[in-house]
């Protein structure tokens, strides 16, 4: 174990009395060098009995590292007793990794289930839950092979390839989205080509750099209904890597993170 941390069954003493106590979760902006609790941005609360335990079913089931992440992580969970005191925090230290009280226990949690514990802060509106998972599921995709173009949207997608391909002007951009409306008439349908293209292109350079930005520039239009119903739709693992790849570039909608959960949930169970 690094430094002097406690022994893990004292840890683990310490959350079950900590959460025998907690009545209310919270979650709140940044991380070990965030401040103090009760300045920082609310991000979400949790009261809901059955809510509560599912939290602490997550954030405590799993193994212990024997060691600490050196980054300050962020966001900060929190857990309040019934007079609102601050019982314990535990700070998220990238996926599936929760640090409880790092300067006393100094023994950072690898939990068991990160896929629902991430899905679960998306669902209550805590942001930046769904790009997480773009390192585990390249690595996934990766034994995989990505799935051509629907064939109405390849002769304009085709267009743009390369690590380049992002720097199109603006004016082959609108004209790309027209004629992609006139060849997939049905906005979610449309959305679902788009998605898959933009999932399926090489990672990182030119699905964050070149195609991907012109995928995601033609995606701006869409409203969040459509691209629910494209990703219900395709229920597939490159058109939910597109949705993973639009959140790294803006914020997470709960609609479309319940979308996509079963997908991921099938994609990474371990």
């Amino acid at each position: 174990m690094s430094g002097s941390g406690l022994t893990e069954a004292r840890i683990r003493r310490e959350l079950d009395d900590a959460w025998s106590r907690t009545v209310l979760v919270q979650v709140v902006a940044g991380g070990e060098n965030g401040g103090p609790i009760d300045d920082r941005e609310l991000l979400a609360e949790i009261d809901e009995p059955g809510a509560v335990g599912e939290v602490r079913a997550l954030t405590t089931t799993g193994r212990f590292s024997g060691d600490i992440c050196r980054c300050h992580g962020g966001p900060t969970i929190v857990l309040r007793d019934g007079e609102g005191e601050v019982v314990l925090h535990a700070g998220i230290h990238g996926f599936g990794s929760i640090s409880w009280d790092r300067s006393r226990f100094r023994n950072d949690l690898d939990v068991s289930d990160p896929t629902a514990l991430h899905l679960l802060l998306a669902r209550h509106g805590v942001p930046h839950q769904l790009a997480l998972f773009w390192a585990p599921l390249t690595a996934h995709l990766k034994s995989r092979r990505a799935g051509k173009a629907d064939p109405a949207a390849q002769p304009v997608l085709a267009e743009f390839s390369g690590r380049r391909a992002g720097d199109v002007p603006a004016d082959r951009i609108e004209d790309a989205r027209q004629r992609l409306a006139a060849a997939i008439p049905a906005p979610a349908d449309r959305a679902a080509a788009l998605l898959s293209w933009l999932g399926g292109l090489p990672a990182p350079g030119e699905a964050l750099l070149g195609g991907g930005a012109v995928a995601r520039a033609l995606l701006a239009d869409f409203s969040p209904a459509d691209l629910v119903a494209a990703v219900t739709g395709a229920d597939s693992a490159h058109a939910v890597m597109g949705v993973i790849n639009l959140a790294m570039h803006g914020d997470d909608d709960p609609a479309l993170a319940a979308a996509v959960a079963p997908i991921l949930r099938r994609l990474l169970r371990r």
